[in-house]
C-alpha cells in the first residue's frame, strides 16, 4: 500500500499563475540552490570561452568599361572575380609571409609542420575561413572582414591580406601593359621595316624612270622624310601638350597645378613658391612663441596672405602659358604636316603618269599610316605605364574592433541567467510535482482509510470569506456533535482533540474557530491549550493561576480558566509560559485526567488544542484522554509520509484518529451568499 502510494503523483489539473509563484515560493529552497548552481557552472566557464573581434575594411574598383559589359550582370561577375583572387592561395601565401615577419600566428605551430606542403596548406586554410568577402548592395564595392581572438590582430591580419591583394593586383596589371607595350614595340619595328621597304622601292621605280631626274626625284623624298620625322616630333610635342592641358583642366586646387611639371618648373613659381615656404615656417614658429593676435604675427600674416596671392598669379599665369603651348604645338604640327602634304602632292603630281606610282603611294601611305597607329599606341601605352595608377581604392581602412561579436560575454551572462532561472523554475515544478505533499485531489480516504471531515479555506485566499470558512468550521462541528451523541453519556461534555503531525498546518486554529462554533451555537465551551511547550499566549498575565498549575495540583482551575468575553464566546485554559519537555510530559499523565473530569461537568463542549504528534508524546496523551479525534493535514504542506508515521504512532497506542480535515484549500463561494448579497443591496 506505501509503496503504491509513493509510485502516484499528485496532479493539479487547475493550476494557475498565482498557484505557480505560490509552489516556487513554497520550493524557494530547491530553485535559488539550482539558480545559483547553474550562475556557479556559467562563472566557471564563461572566462574559459575566448571573444571573437571582427575588423572590416571596404574596397571600391574602377571597373573599365572596355573590358567589362556595362550591365549589371558583367560588373557582379568582375566582382565575383576580384572576390576569389582576394580569397586565392596566391593572395594569402603573401599575406602569410608578411604576418610571420610581423610575429603573428595564425594557427598554433605543430612540430615538423612549418616548411611542409601540408602545414602550409593548413595554415591557409585556417587563414581562408577567418576571411569573409561580400559585396555591399549593387555597388562596385566589397566589405572584407576577419575574425580573431585578439582585437589588434585581426586589424593586422585585414591588413596584410588586403596589401598583399593591391600589390599582386597591381603587379599582375602592370605586367599586362609591358607585355603589351612590348607586342606594340614590336609590330611597330616590323611596320616600319615594311615602309622603309616600300619606300626603296618607290625610289628605285622613279629612278627607273626617264623623264624624272633622279636628283630631284631624291631630294624630294630626303625632304619627306626631314618632314615626317619633324612631323613625328612635332605629333609628339602636340600629345605632350594634350595631357598637360587635360591635367591643367582636371585641377580643382593651386596645389593640384603645382603637380604638374611645366608650372612647378616656372622660374617665377618656383621663387614663389619657395619663398611662401619660408614665410609660412616663419608663421608657425610665431604662432607657437606669441598666439594670433600679436602684431608680429598679424604682420607675418598680412606678409603670408601677400606671397600666397602673388604664388596664385604666378600658377594662374604659368597655367595659361599651358594652354599657349597646345595653340602653338598644334599650330607647329599643322604647318609641318601641311608642308609634308604639299611635297608629297607635288611629289605625286610629278610622277602621276609613270607607271604603278599610285599603287606605290598608296602602299607607302597605308603603311605609313599603320606604322604612325602603332606609334600612337606605343606612346600611349609608355604614358599609361609612366602613370599608372590602381584600379582599386581602400575607401575604409582596416578598423580595429571596439567590441567582440555576438555573442559577447554580456550576452552569454545574460543567457546563463535566463537558463538559470528556467532550470530553477523546472527544478521547483519537478521538486513540487515528485514531492510527498498533501494535496486536494480527492484520494485522502482511500490513501490513509480516515474519513475526510472537512475542508477549510485559505485564510490569504482573495477567493475565502469569513462565510465560506464558518460554513466549513460549522460543517465539522455538525458531524461531532452527531459524534456526541453517539460517543458521550448524558450530563458530560464531548472532547475533541485537534491533532496534527508536524507544525504549522494549522491545528491551533482549527481549535479556535471550531470552539468559536460551539459557542455561537450556544453550548458552553472551553479551548484547552495542551501544548505546554510552546503555549499560544492567549492566558491573561493577572489569572492568579493557569493549567500548568491546575494540572501540577499548585492552583484551582476556576483561577486557571479564562472566561469568554460573552455569552457566544469561549472559554480558555492553557499555560502562561513554555514548560521543559519531560516535565510538560508528567505533568499531563499526572493530572490530565482529573482537570478533564472536573471541566466536562461544566462544559457542553471540550475543544483540545495538541502539540504535533511527531514531535512531542503530549499529543498522544492529549489523544488518549479525547471522544473524537481529528488529525489536520495543510494542503501543499503536509507531507504523506508524514501523515502516515503519525497514523502509526496512534495506532501503536491504540488510537484512531477519527477523521481527517484539510486545511488551506482554495476557496469556494458560500452557499447563498450570491443571494444574500443582492438581498442587502435591495
Amino acid at each position: 500500500m506505501r509503496h503504491s502510494d509513493q509510485l502516484q503523483t499528485d496532479k493539479d489539473t487547475d493550476l494557475t499563475l498565482i498557484d505557480l509563484f505560490a509552489v516556487l515560493w513554497q520550493r524557494r529552497g530547491i530553485v535559488m540552490l539550482v539558480f545559483v548552481a547553474v550562475l556557479m557552472v556559467a562563472a566557471a566557464l564563461i572566462p574559459r570561452l575566448m571573444p571573437t573581434y571582427r575588423s572590416v575594411a571596404e574596397i571600391a574598383f574602377v571597373i573599365d568599361r572596355e573590358d567589362t559589359p556595362i550591365d549589371g550582370g558583367g560588373v557582379a561577375q568582375h566582382l565575383e572575380t576580384a572576390m576569389a583572387e582576394l580569397r586565392g592561395n596566391e593572395v594569402l601565401a603573401i599575406a602569410l609571409s608578411v604576418l610571420r615577419g610581423e610575429g603573428v600566428q595564425i594557427v598554433p605551430a605543430i612540430d615538423g609542420s612549418e616548411g611542409n606542403e601540408a602545414g602550409d596548406n593548413r595554415v591557409l586554410g585556417a587563414l581562408r575561413s577567418r576571411i569573409e568577402v561580400v559585396r555591399i548592395g549593387n555597388a562596385s564595392v566589397i566589405e572584407v572582414s576577419v575574425t580573431d581572438h585578439d582585437a589588434a590582430q585581426s586589424q593586422k591580419i585585414l591588413n596584410a591580406v588586403i596589401d598583399s591583394y593591391l600589390w599582386q593586383r597591381e603587379s599582375a596589371r602592370k605586367q599586362g601593359l609591358r607585355a603589351r607595350l612590348m607586342e606594340t614595340s614590336e609590330q611597330l619595328l616590323a611596320a616600319n621595316a615594311k615602309l622603309a621597304q616600300a619606300e626603296t622601292d618607290l625610289s628605285a621605280w622613279q629612278q627607273q624612270a626617264g623623264f624624272i631626274e633622279p636628283d630631284e626625284s631624291r631630294l624630294m623624298l630626303d625632304r619627306i622624310y626631314q618632314l615626317n620625322g619633324m612631323l613625328e616630333v612635332a605629333r609628339r610635342d602636340l600629345e605632350r601638350a594634350r595631357l598637360m592641358a587635360d591635367a591643367r583642366k582636371n585641377a580643382q586646387s593651386i596645389d593640384a597645378l603645382l603637380a604638374l611639371p611645366p608650372i612647378a618648373n616656372n622660374e617665377t613659381v618656383r621663387r614663389l613658391s619657395g619663398q611662401y615656404d619660408e614665410v609660412r615656417r616663419n608663421h608657425a614658429a610665431l604662432d607657437q612663441r606669441y598666439g594670433p593676435k600679436h602684431p608680429a604675427m598679424i604682420a607675418v600674416h598680412r606678409e603670408l596672405e601677400t606671397v600666397q596671392r602673388h604664388l596664385r598669379d604666378a600658377v594662374l599665369v604659368a597655367a595659361e602659358k599651358i594652354a599657349l603651348d597646345l595653340r602653338d604645338a598644334q599650330k607647329q604640327y599643322d604647318v609641318i604636316r601641311s608642308q609634308r602634304d604639299d611635297w608629297q602632292e607635288k611629289l605625286t603630281v610629278r610622277h602621276e603618269k609613270a607607271q604603278g606610282q599610285a599603287a606605290l603611294l598608296r602602299a607607302v601611305e597605308l603603311m605609313r599610316s599603320e606604322a604612325d597607329k602603332l606609334g600612337t599606341t606605343e606612346q600611349e601605352l609608355r604614358i599609361a605605364l609612366a602613370a599608372f595608377q590602381s584600379d582599386v581604392t581602400v575607401m575604409q581602412a582596416a578598423s580595429l574592433p571596439e567590441t567582440a561579436e555576438f555573442p559577447t560575454r554580456r550576452d552569454l551572462w545574460m543567457a546563463a541567467v535566463l537558463v538559470a532561472l528556467f532550470a530553477a523554475v523546472v527544478a521547483g515544478m519537478l521538486r513540487h510535482y515528485f514531492d510527498q505533499a498533501i494535496h486536494d485531489d480527492g484520494n485522502l480516504e482511500d490513501r490513509f482509510g480516515i474519513p475526510l471531515y472537512a475542508r477549510t479555506p485559505q485564510v490569504d485566499d482573495p477567493f475565502a470569506s469569513a462565510v465560506s470558512m464558518e460554513e466549513a468550521v460549522g460543517h465539522l462541528a455538525v458531524l461531532i456533535n452527531i459524534l456526541a451523541k453517539t460517543r458521550v453519556h448524558a450530563g458530560r461534555a464531548h472532547v475533541s482533540c485537534i491533532g496534527s503531525a508536524v507544525p504549522g498546518e494549522g491545528k491551533s486554529r482549527l481549535a479556535r474557530d471550531l470552539a468559536t462554533s460551539f459557542a455561537t451555537a450556544g453550548m458552553k465551551t472551553i479551548l484547552l491549550d495542551g501544548d505546554l511547550r510552546h503555549p499560544a499566549g492567549f492566558a491573561r498575565v493577572g489569572n492568579v493561576s493557569d493549567l500548568t498549575a491546575a494540572l501540577a495540583g499548585d492552583g484551582t482551575l476556576e483561577d486557571a480558566i479564562q472566561s469568554g468575553e460573552d455569552h457566544e464566546s469561549f472559554d480558555y485554559i492553557g499555560a502562561r509560559a513554555s514548560v521543559p519537555g519531560s516535565f510538560a510530559t508528567g505533568l499531563l499523565q499526572n493530572g490530565l485526567r482529573d482537570v478533564l473530569d472536573h471541566l466536562r461537568g461544566r462544559y457542553d463542549r471540550i475543544v483540545i488544542d495538541t502539540p504535533p504528534v511527531l514531535s512531542v508524546a503530549d499529543a498522544i496523551l492529549l489523544m488518549g484522554a479525547a471522544d473524537a479525534r481529528l488529525l489536520v493535514l495543510r494542503r501543499g504542506y503536509s507531507k504523506r509520509r508524514d501523515v502516515r508515521d503519525a497514523i502509526s504512532q496512534l495506532n501503536a497506542a491504540g488510537l484512531v484518529p477519527d477523521g481527517l480535515v484539510l486545511a488551506a484549500t482554495r476557496g469556494r463561494p458560500a452557499y447563498g451568499r450570491d443571494n444574500a448579497d443582492r438581498a442587502e443591496d435591495a
